[in-house]
């Protein structure tokens, strides 16, 4: 979002104030930000606040077109964003109605357009608001739903503004959108398997999760369909499946519906090993004796159904013999690519920053050590060759 110039529409609605915090991440992520208020709005502040975080306010009491507070001036971004919208806001905004300065605005502009919706359920509910909000999704309006909660008049019902970290990661997604990836599914697994040894013991490992999540965030950000399947508990804005076990990904994995375009990226970090005799309850100490036996665990790339494209991800300590382990890997379990990462003093489980060789047979290509936010985003565009 670094220096894409967004229009922030905040309607009359009690949720205004979630307008402050939608302001503020969107500056956090590098946009500029302008904010356009109706005069429902101006009801519940005043356009100080917003002057003090913004780059620019515009109402209808301080128009002024010889310094560009105008409707035009304002109409030119990359992005408009209407959160809170409000349901008298919707109705007009789909009938092309612009009889005050906030909806000349949003009428001139011609960029890609986000709505949020928060009003009482059933003024929502209204067939009216229906009808225009279907109007608003067919003329290219990404509508962002609103949620299910006690609402500030004291009903209960799906009309609360929904939360201002979901639709900044919309944002993200319309501003990053790429051609290559639209209607493309990408299954993204992450975190550690769980093994159970009884109900209260398990072999597990030191897996964060955290590139698996900015592998997810980054094809989603791309237009793709994401689905993230992880042992980690994250906040997104697509699709997660939760999973403990190896034989539980396994499982999830094969139920999934591909096309032979689609991409599975194996992210998760599946143990090599599990309990040969896992037990119910808990196993007293005297009873277990000096050792565990283990057995060698299914080897999930290789089994799996799944026609599609298929990225790896090879974990080594040993950089000597790592590089021969991962082109083996890409032959013997007939992927596309492998992503290999070698563990040292600067890349460890659960660190911010990474570095990654993407081999495919005809190429490598090495990231720089960087957070694995920009090697995710990294591993995006080269995927697309794959």
């Amino acid at each position: 979002m670094k220096n894409k110039n967004i229009l922030l529409a905040v309607c009359g609605s009690i949720s205004f104030y979630k307008a402050f915090e939608i302001l503020s991440l969107l500056k956090k992520n590098g946009a500029n930000v302008k904010v356009l208020l109706s005069d429902g709005a101006l009801k519940f502040a005043t356009s100080l606040g917003f002057e003090a975080l913004s780059d620019g306010v515009l109402t209808s009491t301080n128009e002024n077109w010889v310094n560009g507070l105008d409707h035009i001036s304002f109409s030119k971004n990359d992005l408009l964003i209407i959160a809170p919208a409000s349901a008298n806001s919707i109705n007009k905004i789909a009938n092309g109605i612009a009889d005050n300065i906030f909806l000349q605005t949003i009428l001139a502009a011609s960029c890609p357009k986000i709505i949020a919706p928060a009003a009482n359920y059933n003024m929502l509910d209204n067939p009216a608001t229906i009808r225009n909000l279907k109007i608003l999704k067919d003329d290219g309006f990404i509508i962002i739903e609103p949620t299910i909660k006690t609402l500030a008049c004291g009903d209960y019902g799906k009309g609360a503004l929904n939360e201002p970290w979901v639709i900044v990661e919309t944002a993200k997604r319309v501003l990053n959108q790429d051609k290559f990836y639209k209607n493309k599914k990408v299954i993204i697994t992450g975190g550690p398997t769980t093994e159970k040894i009884d109900d209260v013991r398990a072999i597990t490992n030191h897996s964060s999760g955290k590139m698996a999540k900015a592998l997810a965030d980054s094809f989603y950000y791309a237009g793709a369909d994401v689905v993230f399947i992880s042992s980690i508990d994250f906040n997104a804005p697509y699709e997660i499946i939760k999973f403990n076990s190896s034989n539980e990904l396994y499982n999830i994995l094969n139920q999934q519906k591909v096309n032979l375009d689609d991409i599975l990226i194996m992210c998760a970090a599946v143990s090599d090993f599990i309990c040969a005799n896992p037990k119910y309850g808990k196993i007293k100490k005297d009873q277990m004796g000096d050792r565990i036996e283990l057995k060698l665990n299914i080897d999930i790339l290789k089994n799996l159904n799944l026609k599609c494209k298929k990225i790896g991800f090879k974990m080594e300590i040993d950089a000597k013999n790592a590089l021969d382990n991962a082109k083996n890997m890409l032959i013997n379990k007939n992927l596309d690519a492998v992503c290999l990462n070698i563990l040292g003093d600067k890349i460890k489980f659960g660190s911010n920053e990474t570095k990654i060789s993407f081999i495919t047979k005809d190429t490598i290509i090495q990231t720089d050590l960087t957070s694995k936010e920009l090697v995710a985003s990294q591993i995006t565009i080269l995927a697309k060759n794959i």
